[in-house]
């Protein structure tokens, strides 16, 4: 199986059709053709169903494209790490993080990383906010080679590896003075009909509030702030009268929950787990296996202190 090949194969898997294929490797249709012919006789399979004016994707086309994919992503970064060294550059971590953990965690993984690996440069890279499944996908095209974020393990979660970092449990705050306060024990249908602040829409937070309320037997808040920001979320809570759903977990959070009026709602926990996530049968280079001991080291710090 040549580079060449796969090259072929995911242009046309990805849309472009032959034609195109050909215009953005700068080869001819014929050679395309041959290519993909070539690939199936090596495979002993078809990857595509042809049609009359296309090439469809079939269910082997879809395994190859998966691996194909990461392949490429992989042996892309061997080449940039082999050019780096060569010329005497520094070396690259890049990860991606959830915003929950990136005012704490990461900046306190950073300087202990950086103390350890001074020659080595660490980039937050890609965008924080935005769905698990973006993310994913951003990693297996090489954006990055760690990320540490949400996983529905109901999802096939196709081309990628992940091991639990923390676990994180959503505390409930009420601003001072709120008279959510002054109920014992209250449960989320007595809260429902106050003014609340909840983690981003349709996300895992989300949807784990949303299934609490309706196991409570009650509808959700009608009056809800849906915010991912939560510096916005502290800043409402001290100058506004709001109960907020906050996901918790203090090697991530920035601030004393201490600070905060404490709601001890009646409801089973509801938690869920970060997870250390990167490309299925990757390796990471040596600088970042230790970036990634030393994030592990201080969620395991923080993990046995609570105990």
């Amino acid at each position: 199986m040549k580079t060449h090949q796969l090259d072929a194969f995911i242009a046309i898997a990805e849309g472009l059709g032959v034609a195109g294929a050909a215009d953005l490797l700068c080869v001819s249709q014929p050679a395309i053709t041959k290519s993909i012919n070539n690939l199936e006789d090596e495979l002993g399979v078809r990857l595509f169903e042809r049609t009359s004016n296309r090439l469809q994707l079939n269910q082997y086309g879809e395994i190859l494209l998966l691996r194909a994919k990461v392949a490429k992503t992989e042996l892309s970064r061997a080449s940039e790490e082999i050019q780096l060294l060569k010329n005497h550059l520094k070396s690259v971590v890049k990860f991606n993080a959830s915003p929950l953990l990136v005012p704490k965690l990461i900046p306190k993984a950073i300087n202990l990383f950086r103390e350890e690996y001074p020659n080595v440069n660490i980039e937050l890279a890609g965008m924080l906010e935005g769905k698990p499944e973006y993310k994913i996908q951003s990693l297996l095209n090489g954006e990055y080679d760690l990320l540490i974020t949400v996983i529905d393990e109901n999802d096939p979660n196709l081309g990628i590896s992940y091991e639990k970092l923390l676990d994180v449990e959503v505390k409930f705050i009420a601003s001072k003075g709120h008279p959510a306060l002054d109920l014992k024990n209250p449960t989320l249908k007595e809260l429902r009909k106050f003014n609340w602040l909840f983690p981003g829409a349709g996300g895992l937070p989300y949807q784990k509030l949303r299934a609490a309320f309706k196991s409570a037997k009650t509808d959700m808040p009608a009056d809800v702030l849906i915010l991912s920001n939560r510096q916005i979320t502290f800043k409402l809570l001290e100058e506004g009268m709001y109960i907020a759903a906050i996901p918790y977990n203090s090697t991530c959070f920035e601030r004393d929950l201490s600070q905060f009026e404490q709601l001890n709602v009646k409801n089973n926990k509801i938690s869920w787990p970060i997870y250390l996530t990167w490309r299925e049968n990757s390796k990471f280079s040596v600088s970042m296996n230790a970036f990634v001991k030393q994030i592990k080291t201080l969620a395991s710090i923080n993990e046995k202190s609570e105990k």
